[in-house]
């Protein structure tokens, strides 16, 4: 049985970046100042963002001293009001082939160590058949294409099997992004090739530590490197079902006291209905923060992403019980940010 009480007064700033807000449901708000309007199409200028690291080579460097995303906790688009929304279109495709799963494993995703037993996750499942085609998420340059059994490109040899790495010369901001493709049963491209966004770079399978078929797959910011990868998910657009309406994406951070985002800490999101009834009711948790990365935009430190749009509570208890509600659009994304007192 859980016990919610609503009006208890916390800090909440709940950004879904999109011109325009609306009040947020039950909810007496401080005023805050409003930033800039801005948009995942529309970039300002004036605005600045965290200096990324250098490129490595993850093959030439132990991963135990790989460098990190030095990313401030702080939503560079942080409107100020109750409720702003927006639309998310991201800078990647899918990497898997039409009429397949295109949405990710939610019992690992990024960040995550399945409560513990696992090491925290670098990347994102796309569970698949073997021979399900794994196309390119943007147009770019092979880098690497083979087998990692002599090679380390990730925390230890043999971990990705067959996998096939591209770079994408200043995809973000100027800076280069990878993308990484792995577990593969078969490789169909050669280092050296140029190749377009959605053309095929092989086929799923479970070579490498793979417990069976599906892609890994990751994406690598300002480096290619095990150290510098982001939650890929939010680099794609939230997914648009067949003869349904797009998605969405729900983001934030839950701050402890002390302002320090709060790792694997485990909170109940339910989907309601026009009538207050819960439709679903999930149990997420924030990322491990041992080696996981925010986006440079957001400064997240949880992501529940592809989602059906409609309203969601979200709640948990540390002292006390904190809750919010949310109302998302199809194709957005909404940001929240939370700190316990």
């Amino acid at each position: 049985m859980r016990i919610y009480t609503r009006h208890i007064p916390f800090l909440l700033i709940l950004c879904v970046f999109i011109a325009g807000c609306q009040s947020a449901d039950s909810f007496a708000l401080p005023t805050l100042e409003l930033l800039p309007s801005i948009t995942s199409t529309s970039i300002s200028p004036e605005l600045t963002y965290e200096t990324i690291t250098p490129a490595v080579t993850a093959a030439t460097k132990n991963p135990a001293e790989t460098p990190t995303i030095p990313v401030e906790r702080k939503n560079a688009f942080d409107c100020g009001g109750p409720v702003c929304q927006s639309t998310w279109l991201g800078e990647l495709q899918r990497p898997i082939g039409n009429n397949y799963r295109k949405t990710i494993d939610l019992t690992y995703p990024y960040a995550s160590t399945k409560d513990g037993i696992l090491d925290p996750h670098h990347g994102v499942e796309f569970p698949n058949p073997f021979g399900t085609p794994v196309v390119a998420a943007a147009p770019g340059e092979v880098i690497f294409a083979g087998s990692d059994q002599s090679t380390l490109l990730g925390p230890y040899k043999n971990f990705y099997g067959n996998v096939v790495i591209l770079a994408h010369p200043e995809l973000f901001q100027g800076q280069d992004v990878y993308t990484l493709y792995a577990h593969l049963s078969r490789i169909e491209v050669a280092k050296g090739e140029s190749i377009g966004v959605g053309e095929k770079v092989g086929e799923v399978g479970a070579t490498g530590v793979a417990d069976g078929a599906h892609l890994h797959f990751e994406v690598r910011l300002g480096g290619n490197d095990y150290g510098l990868t982001v939650n890929p998910v939010l680099w794609f657009a939230p997914f648009q079902p067949p003869g349904s309406q797009t998605f969405a994406h729900l983001s934030g951070v839950i701050l402890g006291i002390n302002g320090q985002p709060l790792s694997e800490f485990g909170f109940v999101l339910e989907e309601i209905d026009q009538n207050g009834h819960i439709v679903e009711t999930y149990y997420p948790k924030t990322y491990n923060e041992n080696g996981a990365n925010s986006h440079p935009l957001l400064g997240e430190n949880f992501l529940f992403p592809d989602i059906p749009y409609g309203t969601y509570r979200l709640s948990f208890v540390s002292g006390r019980v904190y809750e919010t509600t949310v109302t998302i659009a199809p194709g957005e994304l909404a940001f929240l940010k939370l700190q316990v007192d």
